[in-house]
């Protein structure tokens, strides 16, 4: 039991050394990003994402700093589908809105949640709040 609690409190350790590191930069600085968002205290805006839920199971999550930004809303839109279509991709619509002035990142992640939430795409959004 001891050591289970001890491998738990490494694991734990490793986890937040780690969200430490990310931290102290962008976390562009070691991944590739999407066009930076530059908007201003109090407005929003949007992020569309190709989005094909309905038939592949695969659905977009998002992780942002509730301290510069908050989720207005976000919705799917049906694709241009004829009657009787299944499976057309639309696309997921995000809402922000920015709260306070800096610089944040927005991680948006293609995941099928039941299969130990494997990311299928990850996009990183630079966000300039002024």
């Amino acid at each position: 039991m001891k050591r289970m609690a001890s491998v738990f409190l490494v694991s734990l350790a490793a986890v937040l050394f780690a969200l430490v590191i990310a931290s102290a930069g962008s976390v562009c600085d070691n991944a590739p990003c999407e066009d930076a968002v530059n908007v201003s205290v109090g407005e929003n805006f949007t992020i569309d994402l190709k989005s094909n839920a309905g038939s592949t199971g695969y659905e977009w999550w998002t992780q942002f700093d509730t301290e510069y930004l908050s989720l207005v809303s976000s919705s799917e839109q049906a694709g241009d589908a004829k009657p009787g279509w299944v499976g057309m991709p639309g696309k997921k619509v995000f809402v922000f809105n920015a709260k306070k002035s800096g610089s944040t990142d927005i991680i948006m992640l293609l995941i099928q949640p039941w299969e130990n939430s494997t990311v299928a795409q990850r996009l990183i959004y630079p966000v300039n709040i002024s």
